[in-house]
């Protein structure tokens, strides 16, 4: 048995059985119609079987669906940094997180259409649920983080992720996706722990900067001008305010079509300048992970397009206008849909959190906007 069996994706000899399985799926109907609206749905299930290597699953009906994704739910998707790549360097993107499962999945769109290639993706194993999510994630290249269990167990587990990260990156030259934090930033601030740092060097904890250094570390920014899950967002952090939450069966999965299916906008994919050895460095005196978090937290936060939803959002958060940012049809839009929320401190809540990157703004002076819309 090999020593990442438990947590490696499939490999292409395993690929055909769980592609049947995923073709006997009950919803894969809805699946292929969403894809091709027009496609035959047996015609398309012969394809489906038909193929053989988790690239040729990604390049057709994955990056097809995503490509839907974006003509469908986007007004428009656009990026930058593709020009920081080198060809034949494997990096491991530290990105700020947002949407379950988009936020990777445009990188990997992004990759493949300008480099024929995908990454590795880090995800919880929360998002497990169902047998026929296990079988599209591994189908896709992803690494479930464990997430729970006692101390021991849990430290066990995140250095076994960190030797595999850094098994694909320095033996098998594949690059990977991982989010900066524990889960997605549902109160808009795009904050690096510390700890997932720490989990990064735990593959050669007597060189801890020399681990970081082995990874290329690139850190990338979503930007999103409309968060499908905003409401869902802002009802949880209400009741975490307020004694806590529950989630209800399934949640995360319904975030999940949640996230593809909402419209949300203008989309832009940033990708930053790679950490160099010297950006690794701390100063005298200050912790290495505290160092490198502040770091990523400075070029993921700086990267960040503003849209008009977040202009208006700090505009009622603080009263002061932000001219020429947005429309008023903007404006009437996202008020609209705070009326949807049944507190006013929910609306709060939500106001806050599309305002939460104009206030990183301010400590970012170089940070970028977009048009009005």
């Amino acid at each position: 048995m090999d020593s990442f069996d438990d947590i490696r994706p499939y490999r292409d000899s395993e690929l055909p059985a769980a592609l049947r399985r995923i073709a006997d799926w009950d919803l894969f109907p809805q699946a292929i119609r969403f894809i091709y609206p027009n496609a035959d749905i047996g015609e398309e299930r012969d394809k489906l079987l038909s193929i053989k290597t988790i690239f040729q699953f990604q390049s057709t009906f994955m990056n097809d669906a995503i490509r839907r994704i974006i003509a469908t739910t986007t007004t428009c998707f656009t990026h930058s940094g593709l020009k920081h790549l080198r060809r034949g360097v494997p990096y491991l993107f530290v990105s700020n997180h947002r949407d379950i499962t988009l936020d990777a999945f445009l990188l990997q769109h992004l990759l493949l259409e300008h480099r024929g290639e995908t990454s590795y993706i880090v995800f919880g194993n929360n998002l497990l649920s169902l047998p026929v999510m296990e079988d599209l994630f591994r189908s896709n290249k992803l690494i479930p983080m464990a997430r729970g269990g006692t101390p021991r167990a849990f430290y066990n587990n995140l250095s076994h992720l960190s030797n595999y990260l850094t098994h694909l990156i320095t033996v098998e030259r594949q690059s990977a996706w991982i989010a900066q934090n524990n889960g997605r930033a549902k109160d808009g601030h795009d904050v690096t722990a510390a700890a997932m740092i720490k989990m990064l060097t735990l593959s050669h904890p007597d060189n801890p900067l020399q681990a970081l250094a082995d990874l290329h570390i690139v850190p990338l920014t979503i930007s999103y001008e409309w968060d499908p899950c905003d409401l869902m967002k802002a009802n949880e952090l209400y009741h975490l305010r307020h004694g806590g939450y529950q989630k209800a069966p399934h949640e995360d999965l319904k975030s999940v079509a949640t996230g593809i299916i909402g419209p949300k906008g203008k989309v832009h994919l940033t990708i930053g300048a790679p950490l160099s050895q010297r950006d690794l460095v701390p100063p005298q005196g200050v912790n290495l992970c505290d160092h490198v978090a502040t770091v990523l937290d400075r070029s993921i936060q700086g990267n960040y397009r503003l849209m008009p939803t977040n202009h208006v959002a700090y505009s009622l958060l603080t009263g002061q206008e932000q001219h020429g940012r947005y429309t008023e049809l903007t404006r009437s839009q996202f008020l609209q849909r705070l009326e949807t929320l049944p507190e006013v401190e929910m609306r709060q809540i939500m106001i806050e959190t599309y305002a939460a990157p104009v206030m990183a703004c301010h400590r970012q002076p170089s940070q970028r906007n977009v048009s009005q819309s």
